[in-house]
Formats: structure tokens, sequence, C-alpha cells
């Protein structure tokens, strides 16, 4: 027998005993172990899933609604775990395929939240991590590449690179795998066809990053699209056998009727996007795929709204088949719906508010730029290139408090946003353009900027002027001479000025007349008696450098200028309240560069850096002043000394040669820019120098003012109520401080601000020379300078109302919006529609002439027997 032929035989023999096994194998599973598979096949797992209620609703205090849940259905996705394999991604992905032309087909839209984008201007591949902080984007992002499986290694860049991070050993290293090849691998991980573009692209892999990042609860579906239509849901139900994995599930979505208005106040809500803070919610029993409130009350009262908390959650037992779809419920407990959130805030007059701020700004900045182009002011602006160069109005904030009890009655910030363009996630482009608008819609000025605050700050000097015995009293006269010249040496600069050059006007000022004019020469004397010590407690009596309490996590306190707020050397360039050392600092580093090209020495960037902050450090010594005023000097030392031996030993430059120096000079004259100088105390004393105040806190001082005293915490909710109506919170007015004024001085106070809109001399009688309510009010302008060109001066005007028993303070702020009086017409279209809504109620509630009065009303005289004498 040939070798071929045995060959044969062998291999033969060999199929054969291959196909007897196959068939005995299949035999087994058939016929002996068929009924067992079957069962398994069948088999359905049992599972407890948490079911979130609704959330509760934000109401204004007539219960008109500003945010609630409406029933809705999302798009759920769901990937067996099982099924890995790189044939599974691709089956995987082609449902996703169809699923999205199913939700858009139908005017739907997918999840869009791939972390790395395409700039197709720049060709460029980038991480996308919205505005969180640089530290935050470096441990998001080592997070996400961890989670999605994607390379985390690094190599250490060097000195001239431009791209690197600090890692936890504090070197600069970058990553070694770029967002673009990532891009590429995970198109290729999941098979996403080669012919679709990157835009096509990122909805699929925004649905795999969400299964990926949600992947540590394996048998929960991720939401892929929300709020879909009834058309859709019917789509994706009749196809369901084809679209394995997609399922249609009911949920609410938040509904803000009110679009824009109060938009800053009520806030919006958001993925949970902070590692840290998803963890804190997991703790609370939140999924990876909640929303939260991030802004706003919807932020601040969470706790109280969210029905997506642990003891509000329903549970239900149910039985899922392989592909997690729901086959039988065994049980079910209904979850709870979320609390109620009543604000103090009033939306006729929010709306009022509101029109108002939308109509006076851009006319504002349009009577800048008329003034600009104006010939009479031509000499003002000569040295300007474009109108173009300035800062004009273009955003601001207005804020109406009750007087009583610290409620905010409105509260608005322009410009404003729909808040309805958050629900469900917003949009990539639109989200840009929000974030990267100069005039930032998403920030609230009303609680979040701060500004100086001009002459609206005298009436704090005027009080500590009066409640301290060694500055004025209420007959105290004082004589406006222009400038005060009480401090004149070279060491404190420059004499300041009252803002008119008709001082005639300004003379036998009480502090009503002071007020009235709005005297600088009248609060220089005051703040100079007072002392910055003194001035910073009244400030600080006043509430004007501590938050509030209103219930707005984005709240900021503001400050009263004092050495430490100018410049504090205990504490780094970046973290001082004044931005001046961050410029001042600049100023030496450009020195110091011109030393070294002066002396041909080369400085390294650590030398160059170092020598700054110590010089910027001399700046926060205590100095001791000389008997002739001028010299400066600190345990035995002049300034001087410190200096010169400062570039001494860091620059290696000699005594000699540094006093005869310019830059030595100009050194120390930048140091003087941070030391706290009387000088700066009286500017200090008229809202200038580096006071920042918000306007949430000027408008309870107004308040302060005109209630008698009471410093009150600024409230804007109201009440708390569960879905039955149990009332769980009423907030009650809480005091922060009293003034402890007695009521004389505080009527002087009322009645100079009378007299500012008063016919007379008062600086904003013109613009109320034809207001209805002119003889029930009390204001005070503001104009802070903030730079050399006048166009750009902050723009202040406070106002009460009415003027016999004050009922409401008015506070309106606009950056650059030029002068205190331009700001006042805000105040008075308020203040007219709270005064026309006040006497409307008033007619409303007096009873027709003819109509029937009841027996006990206090119209009715009631019966005499007698006639008393005319005397008695």
């Amino acid at each position: 027998m040939n070798n071929s032929r045995v060959r044969f035989i062998i291999f033969a023999v060999l199929i054969l005993g291959m196909f007897l096994t196959l068939v005995v194998q299949l035999a087994k599973l058939t016929i002996i172990d068929g009924e067992t598979y079957a069962e398994m096949a069948t088999e359905l797992d049992t599972r407890e899933i948490s079911v979130s209620g609704a959330r509760g609703s934000i109401l204004d205090r007539n219960g008109f609604p500003l945010a609630y849940d409406q029933k809705s259905y999302n798009v759920q996705f769901y990937r067996d775990p099982l099924k890995k394999s790189e044939n599974y991604r691709a089956y995987y992905t082609s449902i996703i395929i169809d699923t999205i032309d199913i939700i858009e087909s139908n005017s739907g839209e997918t999840i869009d939240t791939f972390s790395i984008r395409y700039n197709e201007k720049d060709d460029e591949y980038f991480f996308d991590w919205g505005g969180i902080s640089d530290e935050n984007k470096i441990s998001r992002e080592a997070s996400w590449r961890k989670n999605m499986y994607v390379s985390t290694e690094t190599y250490l860049v060097d000195e001239d690179e431009e791209a690197y991070f600090i890692n936890e050993d504090e070197e600069k290293v970058a990553y070694v795998v770029s967002p673009e090849e990532i891009y590429l691998f995970l198109r290729s991980k999941y098979k996403i066809p080669n012919e679709m573009g990157y835009e096509e692209a990122r909805k699929i892999l925004s649905i795999w990053q969400e299964v990926q990042l949600a992947s540590w609860v394996a048998y929960k579906p991720v939401d892929i699209a929300y709020n879909v239509s009834i058309q859709t849901v019917a789509e994706i139900e009749t196809h369901s056998v084809e679209l394995e994995g997609m399922s249609v599930a009911d949920s609410t979505v938040r509904i803000y009727p009110r679009e824009t208005v109060a938009a800053h106040t009520i806030g919006y809500m958001s993925k949970i996007v902070k590692e840290e803070k998803l963890d804190e919610m997991r703790d609370l029993g939140y999924s990876v795929d909640d929303l939260i409130g991030v802004s706003g009350i919807e932020a601040s009262m969470e706790s109280f709204l969210s029905g997506n908390s642990a003891k509000r959650q329903g549970k239900q037992v149910v039985q899922i088949d392989n592909m997690a779809v729901i086959q039988n419920v065994l049980s079910s407990t209904e979850p709870s719906q979320g609390d109620n959130v009543v604000l103090t805030i009033d939306i006729p007059l929010q709306l009022a508010l509101e029109e108002s701020l939308a109509k006076n700004i851009p006319k504002i900045k349009q009577d800048q730029i008329d003034r600009f182009n104006d010939p009479e002011y031509a000499r003002d602006y000569e040295d300007i290139e474009s109108i173009d160069k300035v800062d004009l109005a273009e955003i601001g904030a207005a804020v109406v408090m009750d007087v009583n009890t610290g409620e905010v009655l409105a509260m608005g910030s322009y410009p404003s946003f729909d808040l309805n363009i958050f629900t469900g996630g917003i949009d990539y482009d639109l989200s840009q353009e929000l974030y990267n608008d100069p005039t930032r819609p998403l920030y609230n000025n009303a609680v979040s900027s701060r500004g100086a605050p001009g002459s609206i700050f005298k009436m704090v000097t005027g009080v500590g002027g009066l409640m301290e015995d060694d500055v004025i009293d209420l007959d105290t006269i004082i004589n406006c001479k222009g400038e005060y010249t009480v401090y004149t040496r070279t060491t404190y600069g420059k004499a300041p000025s009252c803002w008119t050059n008709n001082i005639g006007k300004h003379q036998n000022q009480t502090i009503v007349e002071g007020l009235a004019n709005s005297c600088n020469y009248f609060f220089f004397t005051v703040a100079d008696r007072l002392g910055i010590g003194r001035l910073n407690n009244w400030a600080d009596k006043f509430g004007l450098t501590s938050l509030t309490g209103i219930e707005l996590p984005e709240e900021v306190p503001g400050y009263v200028g004092n050495q430490d707020i100018l410049y504090n050397n205990e504490l780094s360039v970046n973290a001082q309240k004044s931005s001046i050392p961050y410029l001042v600092k600049k100023k030496f580093i450009e020195i110091i560069r011109d030393i070294g090209e002066e002396r041909n020495v080369d400085y390294s960037e650590d030398v160059i850096n170092e020598t700054a902050d110590q010089l910027l450090y001399l700046a926060g010594i205590k100095w001791e002043t000389g008997e002739d005023d001028i010299t400066l000097t600190y345990d035995g030392l002049t300034m001087g000394d410190y200096i010169r031996n400062v570039l001494s030993v860091n620059l290696k430059i000699p005594t000699s040669v540094s006093n005869s120096s310019q830059w030595f000079y100009d050194i120390r004259d930048h140091i003087n820019e941070l030391r706290w100088t009387p000088i700066d105390s009286l500017w200090t004393g008229v809202g200038q120098s580096v006071t920042r105040i918000t306007p949430i806190a000027v408008a309870r001082y107004v308040s302060a003012l005109v209630n008698g005293g009471a410093v009150y915490e600024a409230h804007v909710v109201d009440k708390v109520m569960r879905q039955d109506g149990t009332v769980l919170f009423d907030q009650q007015p809480v005091v922060f401080d009293t003034l402890g004024a007695p009521d004389e001085y505080l009527d002087k106070i009322k009645e100079g601000m009378k007299d500012v809109v008063s016919e007379g001399q008062g600086t904003a009688a013109k613009y109320f020379k034809d207001f209805e309510y002119r003889d029930d009010i009390g204001g005070k302008t503001g104009t802070a300078e903030v730079s050399q060109i006048d166009l750009e001066n902050n723009s202040w005007f406070v106002s009460f109302a009415p003027y016999e028993q004050p009922e409401i303070a008015v506070v309106v702020y606009v950056p650059h919006g030029f002068s205190g009086g331009w700001s006042s017409g805000i105040a008075k279209d308020i203040i007219e529609y709270y005064m026309d809504d006040r006497k409307l109620v008033a007619e409303q509630n007096i009873p027709d002439i003819n109509s029937i009065l009841p027996e006990n009303n206090l119209l009715v005289p009631a019966p005499v027997e007698d006639e008393p004498d005319a005397e008695e």
C-alpha cells in the first residue's frame, strides 16, 4: 500500500471521528440536555429597580409656576455586558445608527456628550470639559481615559513645550496618545462606517461613551435621547425586535414657562460632571445620568426639589430577559415627588424690572456713543482712537427688596437667557456661544458682580460720622473748598477734589445738604475724621463686606478698601482682592528685564519672579513715617535700604549703581502704589479706591437706612411645601445686625436722599422733573471712576419708596454706565409700577359710595348719646 493511500485512510478516519463527535454532542444538547438549556434560555432574571419621583415645582410668591416637571419619554439603550466582542460592537453600532435615524426623522435629537471635539478651521481635535478649572480638567481627562480604556501613558516634556500638565510627582508631562488618535481608535473599536464624517460619528461615540462611563452599573440602560415625540416612541416599540437593547422609558422634562424671566434666580439643571460631586450624589442615591441643579434655586434647594434621592425613590421588583427588557413587575412601591419651593419674587414686578433693564441699558449705550461723537465733548475723547476701544454699558442688574423683611421682591440680571435651552442637555454650539459671549448672560450680576460704588457709599460715611462722637453731628457745617489739601506731601500724592467746579453751591452744608449735593469734600472730611478702621467697621455693620444670606450659590461678598484689600503680603499675587498687585508685579518684571539688558546679564525666569515677589512684599510692610512725613522706615532701615538689598542679593547690583539709577526710583514709586495712605481713606469715604460691593448687599444696606436701622439677611425663598400643602419650612425675617442709630440721624439721611431727587440742587433732580411720585421717594446717585475715561464710569442709583413709611428699596447697577443719573430711569420704571399697583390695590379696597357697609365697618360712626364739648 503506497504512502498516499495510507495518508488518505488516516485522514478519512479523522474526519469520520470528528463527525461522530459532533453528532454525539448534538444529541446530548438536543435530546439529553435540551430541556435544561431551553429553560435557561427562557429564564428571567429578577432585579430591584429604583424609580425616581418627579421634581418639585418652583413658584413665585403668588403661586405662579416658574419651573415644573412634565411627563415625557426618553429613549434608552442597554448593551448586554456579555456581548463585548468585536462583532457585537459592530452589531450594536448598526442598531444605534438606525435608532438615531428614527429619532432625527421625527425632529428629535440624541445626546451630544462625546468629550473630544473637532475644530474644522484649525483641523484640530481637543478635549472639551466645559467651564471648569484647569486642575479639574486634568483630573477629568485622566479619569475619562481610564474609563474609556485608552492610553494614559505620559512622557516628560521639554522646557519649551507649551502643552503639558503637572502630574502627582510635580513633573511637566504630556500624554503620548493625542485626542485625534483616541478619536480614530474609538471609531475603529466601535466599527463606525468609514464614510461617516465627524459630526455623525460623534453622535454614535456619545452613546458609546455613556455606556462605557455607566458600566459600573451594567444592568442599567443609559438615556440616549430626551423628551422624544410620540411618533418616535411608536416606531421604536414597533421595531423592538430589530433594535435590540433600545427601549422607551417614561420620564419627565423640566419646563420653564416664563423662559428668560428670573432665569438667574431660578437656575437650571445639568448632568453631574465633577467626579467628586458624582461620588457624593451616588451616596445619596442618584444615578450617573440623573440631572441636578447647578445654578440658582435649582441648585441651592436641590435636596428639597429632587425626586432622585434614596429617600424619595420608589422600588420595583421586576423580571427581565437577557436583553434587559422588563417582562413582569412582581412588586412596586411608588416614589414620592420633590417638594415645592415658593419664592419671594413677585412675577409682575419682576417683569417690569426686566423690561426696564432691557429697554434702558441699550439706550444708555447709545447715549454714550452719541456723547463720544458730539463735537461739544470732542476734547474729552481726542486721545481715544475709536469708540470701539471704550467699555460701554452692556450689562446690568436691579434688585427690589422689602425693607422690613429682607425679602427680594424682584431681581434681574441683564442680559438674560432662556432656561429651556438646558432641558435635556444644551447644544454644544449654543453652549459655546453663551460661555464666550462677552456680556456673560449666564452670570448673575445682581449677586456675583462687584463694582466700585461711588457716591452711594456716602450714606455709610455719613452714618458712621454721626454715630462716632468726635466726627460730626446734625448741626456740623462743612464748606466745600474744592481740593482737600490736608495731605499734600510727596508721600501721599495729589490732593483729591470735589466733583464740581462751582464750590459756591456746596457751602454751609450739614449732612442733609452734603448728601443732596453729593459733595466729595464734605465726605472727605468725615472719612478723614473717622479713619479707615472705623469706616471699615461701619461698612461691616451695614453688611457690605459679608454674604447677605440669599439662597443663591453664586453670591460673592463685597469688600471695602484698606491695606489688606489693596495688598496683603501674606497672600500670593493671584489670591489678592485687588488686581493692582498683579499689575505692579508685571511692572517689576519689566524693570528687572530692562536692568538685565542694560547690564548685559541674562537673568533666569526664576530669579526674575523671585525678585519681583520680594519687591512686592515690601509694600505690605507696616512702614513708620518720619518727622518729615516722607521717609519710610522699618526696623531701623529705610525703604530704600530694603530695595537696594533685594537688588544686590538677587541681581548682584552694587549699591552705588542702584542709588543713581532711574529704575530704583521707578521701583519705589510702584511699591508706593500698593501702600495704603490717608488719601486712599478719603477716596474710600466716597466709594472709590479699591472698594467693591454687590447690588444685593447694597439693597439690604439701603433697606437698613430707611427701616429704622435693622440690617436683614436677604432671602429669595419664602417657604417649602410638600405636595399635600404641608409647610416644611417658612422663612422668617432674620436680623444680621442693627445700626443702633437714633431715629433723628436716619431721618436726616432720608431727608438728604429725598433732596437728591427733589427740585433744586439734587444730583438727580433733573431726571425726576416730571415724575408722578417724585415727592414720595428718596434716592442717591453713584458714579464710580474705573479708568481715566469718564464714559467707562460705573453707574448706580439707589432709592426707596414710599417716603413716609418706606416699603421697598430699589438698587440699579450698570457697569460702565457713565453717570449715576443715567441709570435712574430703570429705578423710575420699577417704582412707578410698584406705586401704581399699590394705588390700584388701595382703590379696589375702598367700597363704592352707595355700597352697603357691614355694621362693624369703621367708616360708620358709632352712635353717642351726648355730643362732646367742642373744647373736649
